[in-house]
């Protein structure tokens, strides 16, 4: 697929132009087009499938108004006017690629999209974007392929599906366009926070929207009540800050136990994060999980996207990483695959990549 460009120049919904530089459309096109005649038409709701990132993908219904009022809360943030110009480039069949189609339509904006690749902005044909949206694989791999100055084509760009790293965070420094990555999920139709990551407007934590309501519950983690929802219990563990900001610190259910020891997965990969800044190692994807061991029932062991890592590399990493991390939390093996597992919302598949260990290693 190559392109379909929607115009709109009117509110409400008056003119819609497509252009497209096959000779057919495909099933990813094809979907779009109902979606944006199902908005169009006033549908009032529109099912949604979770991420899958805590179990089996599950499916839901979003009410027409639970988007719109995601759509408000999003263009105040962010500025978003009728006649701005954005790139669709992610997964139009998960939470964050619906909502941009559905702000588009809504607000009035012109919206140019290609099908979703590592490289967002190899087939693009506009010189400039007002608007986009991306997951951090494709940031990374902009990245990767010295062509993240390419962003600098957006003025305002929201990173959501995954965390960011510190080493992604950093090199997204070097660049004018606005970041921001998303804190939400399914259930509030895509993001209720929102982090500006770079630049002279750069945020510590977390900034709900206006009427989201966080709490922590004895378990620490947070309670999101919303206009639609009474309270959405998560696994997020978070701190609350001053005017309701808030730091996310990991999740609960990511923790492992490891001979009696329940390490946190994020407190390690986090360790794993400061000793690549720190001992200047190109950026990796990688991910801290378990394997079945006798003696300590899990065994802590992580996994890198690399099949190249220098001895001598991975002996600074270590040393660096036991500044971070106490005894029993430092890993039993470290292992290097060709590929990771990916989920469709763009997450690493823990389970999967470590099922790979076994065919590779």
């Amino acid at each position: 697929m190559g392109f379909i460009l929607l115009e709109q120049k009117k509110i409400p919904f008056h003119e819609i132009h497509l252009s497209i530089n096959e000779n057919h459309f495909s099933p990813y096109s094809n979907g779009i087009l109902a979606f944006c005649a199902a908005w169009l038409n006033k549908k009032d709701s529109f099912e949604i499938f979770t991420s899958g990132s805590t179990g089996e993908p599950q499916k839901m219904l979003w009410s027409r108004e639970i988007m719109l009022w995601s759509i408000r809360n999003t263009a105040q943030a962010l500025g978003l006017k009728e006649e701005m110009h954005c790139l669709h480039c992610i997964d139009f069949t998960k939470a964050g690629g619906k909502m941009m189609l559905a702000r588009a339509l809504e607000i009035g904006m012109s919206l140019e999209v290609v099908e979703p690749a590592s490289d967002p902005m190899e087939k693009i044909i506009s010189p400039h974007f007002d608007f986009a949206a991306m997951v951090p694989l494709q940031v990374q791999s902009l990245f990767t392929h010295g062509k993240l100055d390419e962003l600098n084509k957006i003025d305002t760009l929201i990173i959501g599906g995954a965390a960011l790293n510190n080493n992604l965070q950093n090199v997204l420094q070097k660049i004018n366009t606005k970041v921001y990555t998303t804190y939400g999920m399914t259930e509030t139709a895509s993001h209720i926070a929102l982090q500006r990551i770079n630049g002279s407007g750069k945020q510590i934590y977390f900034a709900p929207f206006k009427d989201v309501e966080l709490s922590v519950n004895e378990e620490g983690c947070a309670v999101i009540r919303t206009p639609f929802h009474e309270g959405i219990v998560t696994h997020d563990s978070i701190i609350l800050h001053e005017n309701n900001s808030i730091e996310i610190t990991g999740r609960k259910d990511n923790v492992i136990n490891s001979g009696g020891y329940k390490i946190s997965l994020e407190k390690v990969e986090a360790a794993i994060d400061k000793a690549l800044t720190v001992i200047k190692i190109n950026f990796f994807n990688y991910c801290a999980y378990k394997i079945p061991d006798e003696k300590l029932g899990e065994a802590l062991i992580v996994i890198f996207e690399t099949l190249v890592m220098a001895p001598v590399e991975l002996d600074m990493l270590k040393k660096e990483m036991m500044d971070h991390l106490e005894k029993y939390e430092f890993p039993k093996h470290f292992y290097f695959i060709d590929k990771l597992q990916y989920l469709s919302s763009g997450k690493i598949d823990k389970k999967g990549s470590a099922a790979k260990l076994k065919i590779e290693n």
